[in-house]
């Protein structure tokens, strides 16, 4: 079968060819992007390889791949993102979602599965993806969530009422308006890249926020609050779970180790990366 040039198919090989210098991911993206702008889903490009764009259709996605192409983030320009099987409103305010957080959310589900009601704690919430996904698999929990950011905020109390989800938002430095209550798990994603790491120059990460993204001159300074001050709000047998590097397991350990946690561990991701870190306060 013929596809003429302004086919499904010919713009996803042209979007795809385009896209290709700046995202590893250039086949999907240009599916998501041109999908977004079709106002259909993915496998509806599949179906219907040969199916003219209308102009307006075109400009749609010749634009939204020019946006794509300086770069800003997919998320950003769809607005959304999948996270834990929910979709999730994304803006710039918000760090977008990783899939290798799905790990620090199997990881407190697997810690309280014996709890019915827990007291969880999430710190630097962004789109309150963690929080969500957590309140969603406990629906008994009761979820505290912070941020510094007040966009940031704003987007997640927008998913917790999308998926129906009670969470309890408060704009807090860390633990600065944390009310004085123990809980039983305190989670947290927060920055952790070091503010000279030539990483926060490549891909979508000059897009997004760099206060979600670095935390200071090592990138170890968010984790250090967070775990220095976690044993005045944890439970007897409470956990702290934490993401951070690839390349920042020692350091998290000690600091573990030196705040008086126990039964320490660290847990790889689906790249077989250590990723989570966790500690029991006794």
């Amino acid at each position: 079968m013929v596809h003429g040039a302004n086919s499904i198919k010919k713009q996803l090989e042209w979007a795809t060819k385009n896209l290709f210098s700046i995202s590893c991911s250039a086949g999907l993206d240009s599916e998501v992007l041109l999908a977004f702008c079709l106002n259909k889903n993915r496998s509806y490009l599949l179906t219907w390889p040969e199916k003219e764009l209308t102009a307006e259709q075109l400009e749609c996605f010749r634009e939204i791949i020019k946006k794509r192409l300086q770069p800003q983030p997919v998320a950003y320009l769809t607005g959304s993102r999948e996270f834990y099987s929910m979709e999730l409103n994304t803006t710039p305010d918000t760090l977008v979602p990783r899939p290798e957080t799905e790990l620090i959310v199997d990881t407190v589900l697997d810690l309280l599965a014996d709890l019915d009601s827990p007291q969880i704690l999430e710190m630097g919430t962004g789109t309150g993806a963690i929080a969500l996904a957590l309140k969603k698999y406990k629906p008994k929990s009761n979820v505290l969530a912070t941020d510094f950011s007040q966009g940031a905020l704003d987007v997640a109390r927008s998913n917790a009422t999308k998926h129906d989800l009670t969470i309890s938002f408060e704009e807090s430095n860390w633990y600065q308006h944390v009310p004085e209550r123990k809980f039983d798990v305190i989670v947290s994603n927060p920055p952790y890249i070091a503010e000279d790491d030539p990483y926060l120059s490549q891909g979508d990460l000059p897009a997004e926020p760099i206060m979600a993204l670095s935390s200071g001159e090592t990138g170890l300074e968010a984790l250090e609050v967070i775990i220095q001050d976690a044993s005045s709000y944890l439970n007897k047998d409470g956990w702290i779970v934490l993401e951070h590097g690839y390349n920042q397991q020692q350091q998290v350990v000690e600091m573990l180790e030196k705040y008086g946690f126990n039964s320490i561990k660290t847990l790889t991701d689906y790249n077989d990366l250590p990723r989570v870190s966790l500690g029991l306060k006794i």
